[in-house]
């Protein structure tokens, strides 16, 4: 089978529908807003944070899991009709701004849930309650997705803060396992050996800190800023823990660490913005929403699809340009933050090119031709 090629094993993997969904609202969610398109009673920046935020991220976690979730925890793959109405019940989310939108925010939440239930029942049944976090986190972004979307500026920040925040709990968690096990192998893979992992009590102490710096700036509290600094520095010290440099021939691998490297870069853009050293609120959200939690996504699901595949370290066609269109969007991003006449179409462009090409490049193992 040539890399990128048709895989029956994974044909009812959860990973293929949930996967183009994602891909599907994370253009949707970009295209309309540079025209100024949006559902009735929404404007466009709403409607472009509700789909990315509120569609594309669920979608991606929900492949993830449901995916992963029966070798974590040796169970039966998810049926098909199950899958099935998962699919069916995230399309009705997305519909819902242009028919019901009062139903928006429940029925988005509604997903998450019985994405986290399966999880949970899984996770307890198997007594894995390490991946306990996993499902809290996802309780989390539920009850920010069950806010009413029609509420003062205030409210509203404060309801994305909460979303995101719980997304990067999850980019955290997930890339901890990810990134470290997929160094490891592709190292054995040239004959070398990983360095030593970090000891559980870091672990512990860094995913604390992030919590705190997160939950400090959800609320937007007092004293972000030694908290974000600290919590930026840990972050950091983890991330070179995985040795990322010595994976730099393999772009998928690069893209993931790279990825994770957006969380204490956030942290440290937080900790300026606290301060008042000229950083934007915008500034710091888009750096771990466009950063973090796009561009993991993006590469975590070409991981799965290459692994499902059993071409864990191919190459498609077209998987360079995607990822190094994933890579330009977010610094494009910030940058149109902080430098006025560069527009943030640039940036949207290289997201959506991104994730076309994700979809181009892994049409046949994702079931598109």
């Amino acid at each position: 089978m040539t890399a990128g090629g048709d895989c029956s094993a994974c044909s009812h993997r959860p990973f293929r529908i949930c996967f183009v969904l994602a891909a599907f609202a994370a253009v949707t969610g970009v295209a309309p807003w540079l025209v100024g398109l949006s559902p009735p009673g929404m404007t466009a920046a709403a409607w472009h944070s509700e789909m990315l935020v509120f569609g594309m991220m669920p979608a991606v976690m929900a492949g993830f899991l449901l995916t992963a979730l029966p070798r974590w925890t040796r169970s039966a793959p998810v049926s098909r009709p199950l899958l099935l109405s998962f699919a069916t019940f995230w399309l009705a989310g997305q519909a819902m701004p242009f028919c019901y939108p009062a139903f928006t925010g429940p029925m988005t939440a509604g997903f998450v849930l019985g994405v986290a239930g399966v999880a949970a029942m899984r996770v307890i049944a198997a007594g894995a309650l390490r991946e306990i976090k996993i499902v809290l986190l996802m309780v989390a972004l539920a009850g920010a997705a069950a806010s009413e979307t029609a509420l003062d500026a205030v409210a509203v920040g404060l309801r994305l803060r909460l979303a995101l925040a719980a997304e990067i709990g999850l980019v955290a968690v997930i890339a901890g396992r990810v990134a470290p096990a997929l160094t490891a192998a592709y190292l054995a893979l040239h004959g070398q050996e990983c360095g030593p992992r970090l000891p559980r009590a870091f672990e512990v102490v860094a995913a604390l800190s992030l919590a705190a710096a997160l939950g400090l700036w959800t609320c937007d509290a007092a004293g972000q800023a030694p908290v974000s600094l600290a919590a930026a520095a840990l972050q950091a010290i983890r991330l070179l823990a995985w040795q990322p440099w010595r994976v730099a021939r393999y772009a998928g691998l690069v893209a993931i660490h790279l990825a994770y490297a957006w969380i204490p870069l956030g942290l440290g853009l937080n900790a300026l913005r606290a301060a008042g050293l000229g950083v934007s609120g915008n500034a710091v959200f888009h750096a771990w929403a466009a950063g973090a939690v796009g561009a993991m996504c993006l590469a975590v699901m070409a991981s799965m699809v290459r692994r499902q595949s059993r071409q864990a370290f191919s190459s498609p066609v077209g998987s360079q340009a995607m990822l190094a269109a994933s890579a330009a969007a977010a610094p494009l991003r910030l940058l149109s933050e902080i430098s006025a006449p560069l527009h943030p179409g640039y940036a949207a462009l290289c997201w959506s090119a991104a994730f076309l090409l994700f979809l181009a490049a892994y049409r046949r193992p994702l079931g598109l031709s």
